[in-house]
């Protein structure tokens, strides 16, 4: 479950609120301690009333009653004490009853918040700062989202395409590629021209021409479409144009995982600097379809801890909407990511008909991203850390060990420093954590499953923990 990447250009931009919380959520938690305080604060008036009351009551209605009398009674003697003389002897009656209006009738209204008893400790006078506007703005909003994410949506967003494997020319051309469906579908140039139609039970095939300088050949070996040079590129959608319903199985060499939503394509690819497949010119299985069903495929997670599998959702989709905005890594080659741990681990329609919690729980927050200010979060993640993660500069990129020099990224804000017991691996090293792949940077796999598992946080706050200063978007 390691995700890695490289990173071109598109640094968010940074902004430095007065409460020095960006986040909604941040916000929201915050101003509900204020809450808290203040039933805290009710409580200490609580104890004013019961004191007072000791102090300055009456222990019946008619001591009250007799005490009022003598008040105003000896109140006349002052004001004339030669006419009212008399009332000179109320002045004990009146100096309690001047006290009791004083300091006991004011604070009667508190004896209804003797129920915030609870709230008797000094934790709550902490939170006495969290209730100015811009903390009561903040969970406002979040209140908003809230209830907004109970919307649900079957919008399933715009299209990714995730490039699932590639062929050398020879390869191709000792075995070609094949690819059926249930539907009928179109072969197209990935243009206008349509090649022909594929009925259901019939394969189309694609090979490399040698000789050619990079065309494609697509044929069918009961001569439905013709034999076709089709150029650098070939595609496959459903005839009756609903290709977010269409279902290809593309016999994926080495996969038990063949099926996959969407469009299918072939392209030769026009550089020779890909690092990952050895520095050559390949062609690329690629699968279009709407970002929704390429998460339903997420093969990060087995969906058995349900706020664990939500939050690897929302990260999967983040991750693949970040690429989709902003990188360019693989666009020469025709897609935007890739579907193995090069970028994060796809496996299409097969893995998401073995677990559908994940498609289900994926529906359930459906269009839901995480930004920073108006940025889509860099949605980085790794199995295990060392007991903190690192800010993005400090990243183990490529196994490499580095020693952290801050805590605050500057590039990637949201990919900051936090501390994480709860994804410490048990025994091994740093170093060897790095040199297996884990980057540190982001959340950590492990630690989002310790948190929900064990100690029921809910998936909103796993993310807001792992990622600094973000908010949850829902985008569609």
């Amino acid at each position: 479950m390691l995700a890695f990447f490289i990173i071109l250009s598109a640094t968010p931009s940074i902004q430095s609120p007065a409460d020095a919380a960006t986040s909604d959520y941040d916000l929201h938690q915050k101003y509900e301690n204020y809450k808290k305080y203040e039933k805290y604060d009710k409580y200490q008036d609580y104890k004013k009333y019961k004191k007072y009351k000791k102090k300055y009551g009456f222990d019946s209605s008619a001591e009250k009653f007799k005490a009022k009398q003598g008040y105003a009674n000896y109140k006349l003697f002052k004001k004339n004490p030669v006419q009212h003389a008399r009332f000179a002897v109320f002045y004990d009656d009146y100096k309690k009853y001047k006290k009791y209006k004083k300091y006991y009738s004011p604070v009667k209204k508190y004896s209804k918040y003797g129920k915030y008893k609870k709230y008797d400790e000094k934790e709550y006078k902490g939170y006495k700062n969290y209730g100015t506007d811009a903390y009561k703005n903040g969970h406002a909003r979040y209140a908003v989202f809230l209830e907004d994410i109970k919307n649900v949506t079957t919008n399933r967003g715009q299209s990714i395409r995730a490039g699932l494997w590639s062929y050398d020319k020879d390869g191709l051309a000792g075995s070609p590629f094949k690819i059926e469906a249930d539907e009928p579908f179109e072969v197209t140039d990935c243009g206008s021209t349509v090649v022909g139609e594929i009925p259901v039970g019939e394969t189309a095939r694609v090979t490399y021409i040698d000789g050619s300088g990079g065309d494609l050949e697509v044929y069918n070996g009961n001569a439905v479409i013709p034999t076709t040079d089709i150029g650098d590129r070939v595609c496959f959608e459903a005839s009756d144009g609903d290709d977010e319903n269409m279902l290809f199985d593309v016999n994926r060499p080495d996969s038990s995982y063949d099926r996959y939503r969407g469009k299918i394509k072939l392209q030769h690819s026009v550089t020779s600097d890909n690092e990952i497949e050895g520095g050559q010119r390949r062609i690329w299985v690629i699968n279009e379809l709407p970002l929704e069903h390429y998460v339903w495929g997420l093969g990060e997670a087995g969906g058995g801890v349900t706020e664990h599998t939500k939050v690897m959702i929302g990260a999967f989709r983040t991750y693949g909407r970040w690429y989709m905005e902003y990188a360019t890594k693989w666009a020469d080659e025709g897609f935007h990511v890739l579907s193995s741990s090069g970028s994060q681990i796809y496996r299409g329609y097969d893995y998401e008909i073995a677990h559908a919690t994940i498609p289900a729980l994926a529906k359930q927050t459906n269009g839901i991203i995480m930004k920073h200010n108006d940025d889509i979060v860099l949605a980085a993640y790794g199995s295990w850390t060392d007991g903190k993660t690192r800010r993005y500069e400090d990243g183990h990129w490529g196994g490499v060990c580095k020693t952290p020099t801050g805590t605050k990224s500057t590039a990637y804000p949201e990919l900051s420093q936090v501390s994480d017991p709860y994804g410490k691996h048990p025994s091994s090293s740093t170093c060897a954590l790095a040199s297996s792949g884990n980057h540190m940077v982001g959340m950590s796999a492990n630690g989002s499953l310790v948190l929900a598992r064990d100690h029921d946080w809910d998936w909103t706050k796993i993310l807001n923990y792992y990622y600094t200063d973000i908010n949850l978007v829902k985008e569609y």
